[in-house]
């Protein structure tokens, strides 16, 4: 269990971690299980960075700072994803040519649009749910990453890969109990840290997701690993956005 956290955790972050096995075929697949997890340690991380800013600098600025330790610890991965995506579905061309431009390193006027409005939305929430949870925020910080982590199982279960090669790592290759289990293991630590507001947002964000999976799937004939990339930021924008209106109406 131990490797296999190690594995999953050195693929998903930027954290170091020594790899001194010959990793098997099929082995990080089997990760998915920890990716709850492995968002709950980088909440950790950004909580005990925004509740140190919080001593010295206000509170737009702290959440900032929790905000750019999430994008430091995970390199934009799922940031770069999300932007890839929004380039090519938008992008008014061919099914082949949209998945050629996803595959382009280069950012697009969509992207760069998707990237903006990431943060704004995502800046939006933290603060606005500060009325909330008033000096309990780095719980807020310690919960988002578990949000963004625990829909990839449900994106890539029994899905088909969009490209005729590639990795693909995630996307048809994971087993049903994997997948329950990330999904369980994360809308228990949301529930346990957020109680019936958290439970509340995260079923409707697993409904949305699940609707933008099928959306994909429409457009491209199936998923790739940006689609899982975005699926990341949006779930973890849309259950900042469940999470206050469940607040203002229960």
């Amino acid at each position: 269990m131990l490797k296999g956290f190690r594995l999953t955790l050195g693929f998903m972050t930027r954290i170091p971690v020594k790899i001194d096995w010959e990793v098997e075929e099929g082995e990080l697949e089997k990760g998915i299980i920890y990716f709850p997890v492995i968002g709950l340690v980088l909440g950790l991380i950004c909580a005990a960075v925004y509740q140190c800013a919080s001593f010295v600098l206000s509170f737009p600025v702290s959440i900032l700072c929790g905000m750019l330790t999430l994008v430091c610890l995970t390199g934009a991965f799922h940031v770069d994803g999300l932007a890839d995506t929004m380039d090519g579905i938008y992008s008014a061309r061919s099914r082949d040519r949209m998945l050629e431009i996803m595959r382009d390193s280069r950012l697009g006027t969509n992207g760069a649009i998707a990237i903006l409005f990431d943060f704004v939305f995502r800046f939006w929430g933290l603060y606005s749910l500060g009325q909330f949870f008033n000096e309990n925020m780095a719980l807020l910080f310690l919960v988002l990453p578990v949000c963004g982590k625990m829909v990839q199982g449900m994106v890539g279960y029994r899905a088909t890969y969009a490209r005729e090669s590639g990795l693909g790592l995630f996307i048809g290759t994971l087993s049903g109990m994997r997948v329950f289990m990330c999904s369980l293991c994360g809308i228990a630590m949301i529930s346990i840290a957020c109680g019936i507001y958290g439970f509340a947002s995260s079923c409707m964000v697993f409904l949305c997701i699940f609707l933008f999976r099928r959306y994909i799937e429409r457009i491209l004939g199936g998923i790739t690993g940006d689609i899982m990339g975005a699926a990341n930021e949006l779930a973890e924008i849309l259950f900042l956005a469940g999470l206050y209106v469940a607040y203002q109406v229960l």
